[in-house]
């Protein structure tokens, strides 16, 4: 099996779930082999209709190593995979840099709220990994190719 080394050369384990309560919130958290990542839902906010969903990752070696097709299985397993996701690079004054988590926020909707505030793609589903040409490239990534996902590894 072929991936970037450290946690990828590791087969996926089904997600642990526990409750937990950190700093007074109520929050679930999921641990496999990789990862721990902490849900919460929050209620919303402002004139924004939907519960805020907040996913907290973390590497179990606590790396710095991050893997985005890692954090896009998690948000499907977690929350689904029609639930979109940002993670925010904040203005200085709001930065929490601590421990080499990283935050993903959305909100408890099936709609593409970020895709419709012009956030995002929009062409649909692209996957190019090196095994059959995409219809369509983007300028100057006509070389690249990602590397084979668990998935296809295992074909």
């Amino acid at each position: 099996m072929r991936g970037s080394g450290g946690l990828s050369g590791r087969r996926w384990t089904p997600w642990m779930k526990e409750q937990v309560t950190i700093a007074g919130q109520e929050q679930t958290l999921y641990s496999n082999n990789r990862y721990h990542v902490f849900l919460r839902r929050d209620e919303p906010v402002g004139d924004c209709p939907y519960s805020i969903i907040w996913l907290s990752i973390r590497n179990n070696d606590r790396s710095t190593r991050r893997d985005w097709r890692d954090f896009q299985r998690i948000k499907n397993e977690i929350v689904g995979p029609d639930r979109e996701m940002v993670e925010i690079y904040p203005q200085e004054g709001h930065k929490v840099d601590l421990s080499n988590q990283y935050h993903l926020w959305g909100y408890d909707t099936d709609r593409a709220v970020f895709t419709e505030a012009g956030l995002g793609w929009r062409e649909g589903r692209k996957v190019w990994n090196g095994i059959s040409a995409p219809k369509q490239v983007l300028p100057d990534t006509e070389k690249a190719v990602q590397r084979p996902s668990e998935e296809e590894s295992t074909i």
